[in-house]
C-alpha cells in the first residue's frame, strides 16, 4: 500500500504531466483540425484527451506501484 506521501507524489506527477501534455496536444495537434467542423473537432478532442488521460494515469500508477515493495502475505 502506498504512503500518503507517495500518493501525493503520484497525483502531482499525473496532474503536472497532464497540463504539459494537454498544452502540447492543443499546440501541435489541434491546428491539424482547422478545416473541420467544430462538433467534429470536439469529438476528436474528447477521444484524444480520454486516451491521453487514461494512458498517463495508467503509466504513473504502474510506475508508483513498482516503487512499493510487495508484502509476503499468503
Amino acid at each position: 500500500m502506498q504512503s500518503k506521501k507517495d500518493s501525493h507524489l503520484e497525483v502531482s506527477a499525473n496532474q503536472i504531466s497532464g497540463v504539459i501534455g494537454g498544452y502540447l496536444i492543443v499546440y501541435f495537434i489541434f491546428p491539424l483540425f482547422q478545416h473541420l467542423e467544430q462538433y467534429i473537432v470536439a469529438g476528436i478532442s474528447t477521444i484524444i484527451f480520454f486516451i491521453f488521460g487514461y494512458c498517463r494515469a495508467y503509466g504513473w500508477r504502474r510506475f508508483f506501484n513498482k516503487k512499493v515493495p510487495k508484502s509476503n502475505t499468503k
